[in-house]
């Protein structure tokens, strides 16, 4: 079969796939934890572990459980016991089984995390594995600090005498407070550090430690601060705290504060007084945004993926759990994965070499090529049609790839559109990428097309035989020796006319017209390939009827064999039944 191309316009028979989405995880564990920084929190069986972007093992799934991430480090455990920690990039610092235990909140502040032993408490510094203490107690840092017991006997760390000190986060040490006329023995009490603020118990007289400015302001119940009577006092020494997990409580003369579970002030009650809540800071946290969204596709409880607002996966995923920057944790066949989306980069779906296609059959060969990224592998690739109208032969699968490109290829077929003509003219097929277990949306692919006329039909001859006019019609196959067809050739004549058409060989054709009237024959000679609509060669015969004195019969004027150019038949619409009338009963 001969090929008909012609140079079609830009983007004819071509298509772009939007940005390309692929696996960071292959949905292969039971959980994912997305860090943000191009590492993940997996789990599968209970054990948990740590994977990279590049889809690297960079901690083996062995632990029982990892805490939230907090200053970029996680705890490790083990059959319940605490055994490390690890970073958000897969730093671990492990020890042995008991050697610690995790003291008050299971997290890391300020890059320390607050543990202890029969020895002591000490605080384990995630940046560098130092280990500061031992101390006889202590609190979590807020804000750079942290409240610590410091022994007076270093071999009676624990049940021995000890003064409550600052510890800086910075630099590791205790921090020299601006006591005044007081010294580290006189403190009764310290809280934790909210809003660069603290609240100093000294020889039971209550007051504001400024951490900025390193100042001490006496606290007063009325705010006066030259009323020495308003002054506010503990109750006794040393202060009676009482606590729990929800907080902690301190009574004094008149009234109470109120302290959060990081030792944090959050409420000042003095009696006649409306309680004064105090705000604490709130935790800065990275929001996840992303530009992708999950969307639901009608008949279906899959979800697919979107990307600024153009759809990117089709529906395939249980679930759509975490989105953050261009990743989103997908769950499919019930294992959860990563999918992350490249911004830059998209795949093109090229159709007969972007050349228009002209039909000669029913049916016509070419080919479909998808042009994607070089680091995608055209083994991962697979196309498939999406319009019955097309099929693609798998077997004629071809890959190639470049320095600039990778491309899947395939001989595909397409059947002849219903609405064609000998002229150029628009028509759509459709086609999905797979890519390594992803199905792509369908993309819709516009090409010009045209019926490719094989044919010329020729009338020979005609003359007038009594009642009859005769004609001579060649029908020729123009498509050089390519395979013929099945065809029918009818001739379609004006109303009052009768054709009876006699083919006497494969291209000669004699017909013979009766009851046409004066001035001119007008008829069709259509022919129909099987699958195929039909051309149809218009042609018209004068004839003249005007008797002379010598009786001579009608003649039809001599001409010329013509060639006349096929224009393709419209099928008839079907006329629309005649409306039935009602009859409507009268009643008097």
């Amino acid at each position: 079969m001969r090929k008909f191309v012609i140079t079609a316009l830009f983007l004819i028979g071509m298509s772009a796939q939007a940005q390309i989405p692929q696996w960071t995880l292959h949905p292969k564990y039971d959980s994912i934890e997305m860090l943000g920084n191009g590492y993940f929190v997996v789990s599968n069986n209970g054990k948990y572990g740590m994977m990279n972007n590049k889809e690297k093992e960079v901690v083996a799934p062995r632990f029982d459980n990892l805490s939230p991430f907090r200053s970029h480090t996680a705890i490790l455990y083990s059959n319940n016991s605490f055994v490390g920690y690890i970073s958000d990039e897969g730093r671990i610092n492990e020890f042995q089984p008991g050697q610690y235990q995790v003291a008050g909140q299971p997290s890391f502040f300020d890059g320390y995390l607050l543990v202890s032993n029969l020895d002591g408490y000490f605080y384990l510094r995630a940046s560098d594995d130092a280990v500061i203490g031992p101390f006889s107690g202590g609190m979590p840092f807020t804000e750079g600090y942290a409240i610590v017991k410091v022994p007076k006997n270093p071999k009676r760390v624990l049940g021995g005498d000890y003064t409550t000190q600052i510890l800086s986060a910075k630099t590791g040490k205790l921090e020299k407070l601006n006591l005044g006329e007081y010294d580290v023995d006189d403190i009764d009490f310290i809280s934790g550090v909210s809003n660069g603020k603290s609240i100093i118990v000294l020889k039971k007289r209550f007051y504001e430690y400024d951490f900025n400015g390193g100042t001490l302001t006496p606290i007063h119940f009325d705010g006066n601060t030259n009323n020495k009577k308003s002054r506010v006092m503990a109750n006794e020494r040393p202060l009676n705290i009482h606590g729990n997990q929800d907080g902690f409580l301190v009574v004094f003369k008149p009234g109470q504060m109120t302290f959060d579970p990081l030792m944090r002030l959050n409420s000042i009650t003095y009696e006649g007084q409306e309680k004064k809540v105090i705000a604490v800071p709130e935790e800065i946290k990275e929001e996840k945004q992303s530009p992708i969204v999950s969307k639901a596709f009608p008949g279906t409880d899959l979800l697919g993926l979107n990307y600024k607002g153009k759809d990117i996966l089709s529906a395939q995923f249980e679930k759509v759990q975490v989105l953050w920057n261009n990743d989103a944790i997908v769950m499919k066949n019930g294992k959860y994965g990563v999918v992350t989306v490249d911004p830059n980069h998209s795949c093109r779906f090229v159709l007969n070499d972007n050349m228009a296609i002209g039909f000669e059959h029913k049916t016509a060969t070419t080919n479909i090529k998808a042009v994607c990224p070089p680091y995608m592998k055209p083994s991962l690739m697979t196309l498939s049609s999406e319009d019955d109208n097309c099929h693609i032969n798998i077997d004629t699968r071809k890959e190639n790839t470049n320095v600039e490109t990778a491309v899947l290829s395939y001989q595909c077929t397409l059947n002849i559109p219903e609405e064609i003509g000998v002229e150029k003219s628009s028509t759509n097929t459709k086609f999905a990428l797979n890519y390594d277990g992803l199905k792509f949306p369908t993309n819709i692919i516009s090409f010009d097309t045209w019926y490719v006329n094989n044919y010329t039909v020729q009338l020979l001859k005609h003359n007038i035989d009594g009642s009859a006019l005769n004609a001579e019609i060649l029908v020729n196959n123009t498509s050089n020796g390519a395979k013929n067809f099945f065809r029918d050739v009818t001739i379609e004549a004006e109303d009052s006319v009768v054709c009876n058409l006699t083919k006497i060989t494969e291209e000669m054709y004699s017909a013979r017209f009766y009851g046409w009237k004066n001035g001119v024959l007008r008829f069709s000679v259509d022919i129909t390939e099987d699958g195929c609509p039909t051309l149809s060669y218009n042609h018209s015969i004068a004839i003249n009827t005007n008797k002379k004195s010598d009786n001579k019969p009608a003649t039809a004027e001599e001409a010329a064999p013509v060639v006349v150019q096929a224009k393709i038949k419209q099928k008839a619409k079907a006329k629309p039944a005649p409306k039935k009338e009602v009859k409507k009963d009268i009643f008097f």
